[in-house]
């Protein structure tokens, strides 16, 4: 295994924006960049964190706080600040977990593109002593995002450009939007992981050093599904421009990603609360 070294913690901005992915993902209509992130908890899904939409180019801009594990499999969680980002102007959006970029095809049922997003890695400090960090990277994304009868299906593939090691994740979920009120909506979302054998290496892997290192028995994962996840979002709009938003729910390590030496939790709660304001 070739573990890509890691820096000292990343910039705290671009690890939360994938944190916050896996909170919200799939809970805006198939507009621009609807679709699933990478994957959970590092490259989750996230949709949006604004009321519905009442105009097709928006500005919605936040702030809230997240609790998640350090890593996939962590038992140890933080408590962080996170930005709340999603912007669309025509076929461009910028969106928290969902990355930069442009919408391709965009029609009222059926929505693909390609994005610039971030994967996250981890620091050393966070994994028992001998175990390298990984470094988190920038990932060309491909996406496709279609609604019927209410139920958005989403499917995203995200491959590491910067970090080439870091491999490829490929996302897939449904989500059902219940419209409660005319201001409150909640989203039940369900969202399943696939990652190729270089992902599930360098984030979950155990090599020959490492295991000297640490203690920890010599691990090599191949390719496979990751994790499977469930999250319940919601969003009340206070004012016009003004919404409350929240979410809570966990995600399951499955498979070979979930046998990892580095694994003490399988199965992790995730949540957030914070404030959204559109323009």
């Amino acid at each position: 295994m070739t573990r890509p070294s890691a820096s000292k913690r990343p910039i705290a901005a671009g690890v939360w924006l994938v944190l916050v992915s896996q909170l919200f993902s799939m809970t805006a209509p198939a507009t621009a960049g609807t679709g699933v992130a990478d994957s959970a908890p590092d490259d989750a899904t996230l949709g949006a964190t604004a009321p519905e939409r009442r105009d097709t180019d928006h500005w919605t801009l936040g702030a809230g706080a997240a609790v998640a594990p350090r890593f996939q499999g962590a038992d140890k969680y933080e408590l962080q600040p996170v930005p709340l980002i999603d912007v669309k102007y025509g076929r461009f959006f910028a969106k928290v977990g969902e990355g930069i970029g442009v919408t391709v095809i965009e029609t009222p049922a059926f929505t693909a593109g390609v994005s610039v997003n971030w994967m996250k890695g981890y620091d050393e400090d966070d994994v028992p002593t001998g175990v390298h960090g990984v470094d988190s990277a920038l990932g060309a994304r491909l996406f496709a995002s279609a609604r019927f009868q209410g139920v958005v299906a989403t499917l995203a593939a995200t491959q590491a450009v910067t970090e080439r090691d870091r491999g490829l994740v490929v996302n897939a979920g449904l989500a059902y939007p219940i419209t409660v009120t005319e201001r409150f909506r909640v989203t039940p979302a369900l969202g399943v992981s696939w990652a190729n054998g270089k992902y599930m290496d360098s984030y979950f892997g155990i090599d020959s050093s490492e295991s000297a290192a640490s203690g920890l028995n010599r691990y090599e994962p191949s390719s496979g599904i990751k994790d499977v996840s469930l999250r319940i979002n919601a969003s009340y709009r206070l004012t016009d421009s003004i919404s409350a938003v929240g979410s809570v729910g966990f995600t399951h390590l499955l498979g070979e990603a979930g046998k990892s030496p580095l694994v003490k939790k399988r199965t992790q709660p995730l949540g957030l609360v914070g404030l959204t304001y559109t323009f």
